[in-house]
């Protein structure tokens, strides 16, 4: 038998009244299990009933978890726990779950049609289950058997409310569980990634910053947290307190800033940390609050150096083949604003060998870095040089689509690297040869533009140098620069 909502609202309120006194005590704070086991007693003992069962019903709504059973129960019944029993398998107490309502079967062993129960189930005389319902489907399954007397509306009234109340409850516990097991990965992800939150108000000079501060500035546990401004600036080295200072002014506060400082733990050793600050407006009257987070950036600088040594020519502080390399694999390299297309120089010095032998590897390498001065001020800031090893140098000319621009940056360079080269009291002078290819994008890879100019090179070489040749042109190559 199934019962209407307006039969369900009869319920007499001293049953209703008992049922709210016994469900007090249920907080979210209390595990899930605990929860539904404590609200399924309550909804046996009101009902006057000997069995009582809560279930959830699977996300795939064919399947019912079993799992709950009250203490009386467990006494007689040896039902096992199944996660996924099927629902067009289960009997007739699984009713309220297919029709989502409240169903009473006052005779149950003669109830037509009443199928099977869960193996090991003690049997039923009497049963009452009412479902809760949640975006128009069952989500929990709660019932009670074998009351003394026929189940009626006041029982359904009941078991209702206390199904929904645990209901909410564990939903509010799921909720918390969320929260706490995201706010564990975050301390997880604080403590891998050495970072400090901190909140400050601006106006009364208020500053709280959580448990991680200790174990980032290494004050033990025992010590105080700073809770002003002055008491944070101590731990920062006086030359950058300033800059912290700055960052927070009011008036500076109408965006975010980044600061990298040094700080110093609690023994006096220095480490570089990184300050970012974001700014709202005070909940309640005027004024800002800054909020933010401290970090340790120390394994991140180091990895950066070792990335930037690994990329940089040491003899001359240019970018070297490797980073050549890495910058066409991404694709950022070669266009200025909205042009795409490149010049790609490969150039090689003429007379530089007799440097070396005349007057030695030191003042060759001198003579390198000279060089690799005059190419860094000869192109514009979006071009890049690149020092290939020996007195081999690549120059990546961006957002050049004229063989115009090319050759008059070639010349400009033959003219830059013959300027005579004065070593204390040696002078000496080399040339240089370049071959050039031109390129509508990046698509064709650094070996195969390289390669090209490589060719173009070699041409500029066997005329006698101090010249530039464009590959596949080598009309537009230039007579000696002197």
């Amino acid at each position: 038998m199934t019962l209407g909502q307006d039969l369900v609202r009869a319920a007499p309120s001293a049953m209703a009244l008992k049922a709210l006194l016994q469900l007090e005590p249920l907080t979210a704070e209390l595990p899930e299990r605990e929860l539904i086991q404590q609200g399924l007693e309550v909804a046996q003992a009101t009902t006057d009933s000997c069995i009582g069962y809560l279930h959830y019903l699977n996300d795939d709504g064919n399947t019912i978890e079993l799992g709950v059973w009250s203490a009386a129960t467990r006494g007689y019944c040896t039902a096992v726990y199944d996660r996924h029993y099927p629902i067009e398998t289960a009997g007739i107490w699984a009713d309220s779950a297919r029709l989502g309502q409240p169903c009473i079967h006052n005779d149950y062993p003669n109830t037509p049609n009443r199928h099977g129960m869960p193996e090991g189930h003690s049997p039923l005389q009497r049963h009452l289950g009412v479902p809760v319902l949640e975006g128009g489907r069952a989500r929990l399954l709660v019932g009670v058997g074998n009351k003394a007397s026929d189940y009626d509306a006041a029982d359904v009234a009941v078991l209702q409310l206390v199904a929904e109340r645990v209901w909410s409850l564990v939903r509010q516990r799921r909720s918390f569980e969320r929260y706490l097991d995201m706010e564990r990965r975050l301390q997880r992800v604080q403590e891998i990634a050495a970072v400090c939150g901190w909140e400050y108000d601006i106006g009364d000079d208020r500053l709280h910053v959580d448990a991680m501060f200790a174990r980032l500035f290494r004050s033990g546990a025992g010590a105080a947290l700073p809770g002003r401004l002055a008491q944070l600036l101590d731990h920062i080295v006086p030359a950058d307190r300033e800059r912290l200072r700055d960052l927070l002014l009011p008036d500076a506060a109408a965006a975010r800033g980044v600061l990298q400082l040094t700080c110093r733990r609690a023994d006096g050793r220095e480490f570089p940390a990184e300050f970012k600050v974001e700014f709202r407006p005070r909940e309640v009257g005027e004024g800002m609050i800054a909020v933010g987070i401290v970090q340790d950036v120390s394994e991140q600088l180091e990895v950066e150096d070792l990335r930037r040594r690994a990329e940089q020519d040491a003899l001359t502080g240019l970018p070297n083949r490797h980073r050549l390399e890495r910058l066409f694999e991404q694709g950022s390299i070669g266009r200025r604003g909205a042009q795409r297309g490149f010049a790609f120089f490969y150039l090689d010095l003429d007379d530089f060998k007799p440097v070396n032998d005349r007057h030695g590897h030191a003042r060759g390498d001198e003579v390198l870095r000279i060089v690799a001065s005059r190419l860094r001020h000869a192109v514009r800031k979006d071009d890049l040089v690149v020092r290939l090893g020996g007195d081999e140098f690549a120059i990546v000319q961006a957002g050049v689509g004229t063989l115009a621009a090319a050759t008059a940056l070639a010349k400009k360079i033959v003219a830059a690297v013959a300027a005579p080269i004065v070593l204390d009291d040696l002078q000496v002078e080399v040339g240089a040869s370049i071959g050039i290819a031109l390129r509508a994008d990046l698509r064709g890879g650094v070996a195969e533009v390289s390669a090209a100019a490589d060719r173009a090179l070699y041409q500029a070489k066997a005329a006698g140098g101090r010249r530039w040749v464009v590959e596949s042109a080598p009309a537009t190559s230039a007579p000696p620069s002197s």
